[in-house]
C-alpha cells in the first residue's frame, strides 16, 4: 500500500483527500460506494418522473386534442427549465454539498408530478411538464456526488457509469409508465382519459422516498463528515462561465446528451406515427434506447480513462471526438430506414454511440476547474438541456420526424469536428 493511502470501506483512499481510487460496484459501504449508489438511483428515480409523460403522449394527445406540435411545444418546456435550474443547482451545491441538493431537488419535483393527471389543455400540460423538469438537475448532484468521492483517475469511469445507470431512466420510464396505463385499462371503470392520469402517483411517490433515501442514508463527503464548501473566491461562478473550454463542452454535451432527450422525448411518437404500431409497442421498442444506458455510457467513461491512461488528455479528447463523429452517422442512417425492423436496428447502435460520448465528455470535466467542480458540471450538464431544446424547436420546423433526424444528424457530426478545439488540463502532459 503506498505511503499515501488509507483504506476505508474497503477502498484504497487518498490519505489527504480521502477520496476512493478504486471502486467495487456490488459494495454499499460508508461513505463511497453508498454516496455512488445513491446517486444514481435518485438520479435514475429523477429520470422516470421526467419523462414519464413520453410514453404515454399519444394517449395524452388524444385526450387533450392536441397536435404533433403541441407536444413538442410540451417537450420543449420540460428540457427548458432544466437548462435554467442546471445552472443555478451547480454552484449552489458546491455550497451545501451535493446530498442536500440533490434532496431539495427531489422533494420539489415531486409535487407538480403527483398533479400532472390534471392537466386540461396545452397550457396546464406545458406548465406542468416545466415544473417537473427542473429534477433534470438532479443528474448534477449525480455526478458531482462521484466527483468529490472518487480520484480523478477513475472519475470518466465512475461518473460514467452512474450518469448511465441514472439514465437508464428514460428506457424504464417507457416500460413502467405503459405498464401502470395498461394495468389501469384493465379495470373495467377505468377507460383511457382515466389509465393516463392515474399513472402519474407512482413516480411522485418514488421521488419522495428516493429523497429520503438520500437525506438519511447519504454521506457529505469522502471522510464522511459535513460536507464544507472549498475556499473559493466569490467569482467562482463567473470564472466558470469565462473559460472557454467549458462552453466547449457544453456544445459537445448538447450534442450527446440533448440529442438522447430528444430522442426520449418523440421516440414512442415516430414508431407509433410512421410504422402505424400500436402504443405499448411504440413504448417498448422506445425503451431499448434509455435501456442501453445500463453499459453504454460507462464504456464511453471507460474508453476515457483507458485513453488517458494510454496517451493522456489527447487520449480523452479523440476518443470522445470519435464518437460524437460515429453517433452523427448512425442518426443519419436511422432517419433513412423504412422498415419498423431496420430503423430498431439502428436506433440500437444510434443509442450506443450517443452514450457512450456522454461518458467521454463527463471523463474530460473535473479536469478543467477543480475548485469549481460543481459548477462545471451544472454548466455542462445544462449544455445537454440546452441542446435537447435547440432540437425540440429545430423539430417544429422540419415537416415530418425522419427529417428533423436527418439534420440533427448533421448537425452532431459538425459539432463532433469542432471537438479539435478542446483543450483541457493536463494538455501535453
Amino acid at each position: 500500500q503506498r505511503a499515501d493511502t488509507k483504506t476505508v470501506g474497503g477502498l484504497e483512499c487518498d490519505g489527504a483527500s480521502g477520496k476512493a481510487r478504486e471502486y467495487r460496484i456490488r459494495s454499499c459501504a460508508r461513505p463511497h460506494m453508498r454516496a455512488f449508489h445513491l446517486a444514481w438511483i435518485s438520479f435514475l428515480t429523477a429520470f422516470i418522473a421526467w419523462f414519464s409523460f413520453a410514453p404515454l403522449g399519444p394517449a395524452i394527445k388524444k385526450s387533450l386534442r392536441l397536435s404533433n406540435e403541441d407536444i413538442l411545444i410540451a417537450n420543449v418546456a420540460s428540457v427548458s427549465s432544466t437548462v435554467f435550474a442546471r445552472f443555478a443547482i451547480g454552484p449552489a451545491m458546491d455550497i451545501v454539498g451535493p446530498r442536500i441538493g440533490q434532496c431539495f431537488i427531489l422533494l420539489f419535483a415531486a409535487i407538480p408530478t403527483f398533479f400532472a393527471g390534471l392537466v386540461t389543455n396545452l397550457a396546464g400540460l406545458t406548465t406542468v411538464r416545466a415544473l417537473v423538469g427542473v429534477v433534470g438537475a438532479a443528474f448534477v448532484g449525480c455526478q458531482f456526488w462521484c466527483s468529490i468521492m472518487f480520484t480523478k483517475e477513475i472519475s470518466g469511469t465512475v461518473n460514467a457509469i452512474a450518469g448511465g445507470w441514472g439514465n437508464m431512466g428514460g428506457g424504464l420510464t417507457q416500460i413502467i409508465m405503459i405498464g401502470i396505463y395498461n394495468m389501469n385499462l384493465a379495470s373495467p371503470s377505468c377507460d383511457e382519459e382515466c389509465a393516463w392520469r392515474n399513472a402519474f402517483y407512482i413516480p411522485a411517490f418514488s421521488l419522495l422516498a428516493a429523497a429520503a433515501l438520500v437525506f438519511f442514508l447519504g454521506d457529505d463527503s469522502p471522510k464522511g463528515d459535513k460536507y464544507e464548501a472549498p475556499n473559493r473566491r466569490r467569482s467562482g461562478v463567473v470564472d466558470v462561465a469565462k473559460n472557454i473550454q467549458v462552453w466547449l463542452l457544453v456544445i459537445q454535451y448538447a450534442a450527446c446528451f440533448g440529442v438522447e432527450l430528444h430522442v426520449n422525448n418523440t421516440a414512442a411518437l415516430y414508431y407509433f406515427n410512421r410504422f402505424g404500431v400500436s402504443l405499448t409497442t411504440a413504448a417498448l421498442v422506445s425503451s431499448l434506447f434509455g435501456l442501453m444506458n445500463l453499459f453504454a455510457r460507462a464504456w464511453g467513461g471507460m474508453l476515457s480513462d483507458y485513453c488517458y491512461q494510454e496517451w493522456n488528455m489527447l487520449g480523452r479528447k479523440y476518443a470522445h471526438i470519435l464518437l460524437v463523429i460515429g453517433e452523427g452517422i448512425a442518426l443519419i442512417a436511422f432517419s433513412r430506414m423504412g422498415t419498423f425492423v431496420s430503423a430498431v436496428c439502428i436506433m440500437i447502435i444510434f443509442s450506443l454511440l450517443v452514450q457512450s460520448a456522454e461518458g467521454s465528455t463527463f471523463g474530460m470535466v473535473p479536469y478543467v476547474d477543480p475548485k469549481n467542480t460543481g459548477g462545471v458540471c451544472g454548466f455542462v450538464g445544462a449544455g445537454g438541456n440546452i441542446g435537447a431544446v435547440l432540437w425540440g424547436v429545430l423539430f417544429l420546423f422540419t415537416p415530418n420526424f425522419q427529417d428533423g433526424y436527418l439534420y440533427l444528424g448533421i448537425l452532431v457530426f459538425v459539432i463532433g469536428i469542432s471537438g479539435l478545439l478542446i483543450k483541457v488540463g493536463g494538455w501535453g502532459e
